[in-house]
């Protein structure tokens, strides 16, 4: 019999193409670290855990001497090596850190800073080399060196009067817009720069009620921003980099706050909502049309929600801490995933030597966060 070489080859080609199809490479791994911390005899001491593949498991990674006494206050991966964690302690002893990976979280350093005795409450790494980090007290810093050496930056506004901040509890960095926001100066509590630091100005929030300020902001784009407000279950949304703010007109609710928010599209927040410690939180992906809320709510009497990281619309991950009611056989964090804009959260297992880990804020690599 004689064989057609080209069919035959356009054969094999085929079952090829079939198999391939029917056996499709799996996804890139996805890199992700959460931060908290443990208490031991009333000392509390930073924990870092990190995923290699989108929190299919988890590992609770070695951190240096000196981060005792301290809790992980913010965490910000850049890409699969580098990332940076600020850490402080409590409010009678208020020294602070930044930590630092380059190998993936094989190493941690902590990077010395011009101040010591600032509570570094937030920290955005912008590219392996260019990070931005802030105190409660508004002391705003910045690296390009990877953490060889950090500034401080004044926040003045164009005529050069310094921009207080006495409470700050968020921070988000796009580009050279960074995004900061201070409880405590209620409706002109979000001040941002647009130019990298160079220039500062306050933005007013319409419709607050007295006394509530910002306490978590997301930004999208260097137009698009999200903020939230203690206490207040609505949205706030910029759409021209500040000039002018909207308020929503839905809410989930009137008295929780918003611990963290993350937006993953122009009209697409996520939040972690924080009930108390006796409540629990509640997680959800919400769209904004017109003011109006779409939600998918996710609820847990168990933990409160504290941080949340989201890939894009239909991806993310949630973190959080016990309730003091929850069981004493549950871990003390808590870590979810939804590959489904929330409809379904999955219970990622917490590594055995962690249990003991109260989980505050999550970072994904690529991710909003």
């Amino acid at each position: 019999m004689k064989i057609n070489i080209p069919c035959l080859l356009f054969i094999c080609l085929l079952l090829t193409i079939i198999s391939c199809g029917n056996n499709a490479a799996p996804a890139a791994p996805v890199t992700g670290w959460a931060i908290g911390w443990s208490e031991d005899a009333g000392i509390s001491t930073v924990k870092i855990l990190k995923t290699d593949n989108g929190g299919a498991t988890w590992t609770l990674q070695a951190l240096p001497v000196g981060c005792e006494g301290f809790r992980g206050n913010d965490i910000s991966a850049v890409n699969h090596s580098v990332a940076w964690a600020a850490m402080s302690s409590d409010i009678d002893n208020p020294n602070s850190g930044i930590l630092h990976t380059a190998d993936g979280g094989a190493s941690w350093t902590i990077q010395a800073i011009p101040i010591t005795k600032l509570q570094i409450k937030n920290i955005k790494g912008v590219s392996p080399t260019e990070a931005w980090a802030v105190s409660i007290q508004g002391d705003v810093l910045h690296t390009t060196d990877g953490g060889i050496s950090w500034n401080i930056v004044e926040v003045k506004d164009v005529d050069g009067h310094i921009i207080t901040m006495t409470q700050v509890n968020r921070m988000d960095v796009t580009g050279q817009d960074i995004w900061i926001v201070d409880v405590n100066s209620y409706d002109l509590g979000v001040i941002h720069s647009p130019d990298g630091g160079l220039t500062w100005w306050r933005e007013q929030l319409p419709d607050l009620l007295p006394r509530h300020g910002p306490l978590s902001i997301s930004a999208f784009s260097s137009l698009v921003a999200w903020a939230a407000v203690n206490s207040e279950g609505y949205l706030w949304w910029t759409a021209n980099g500040g000039r002018s703010w909207n308020k929503s007109t839905d809410s989930i609710s009137g008295t929780a706050d918003f611990d963290d928010i993350c937006a993953s599209s122009a009209n697409v927040v996520w939040i972690a909502q924080n009930n108390g410690f006796s409540s629990g939180g509640v997680a959800a992906r919400i769209i904004v049309t017109n003011g109006i809320f779409f939600s998918h709510l996710f609820t847990d009497i168990n933990y409160m929600m504290e941080g949340v990281a989201a890939m894009n619309d239909n991806i993310a991950w949630l973190v959080g801490f016990k309730t003091f009611t929850a069981s004493t056989s549950l871990p003390k964090g808590v870590i979810y995933f939804t590959s489904d804009g929330g409809l379904n959260w999955q219970l990622q297992t917490m590594p055995a030597n962690a249990l003991n880990v109260n989980l505050w804020k999550v970072s994904f690599v690529v991710a909003r966060r």
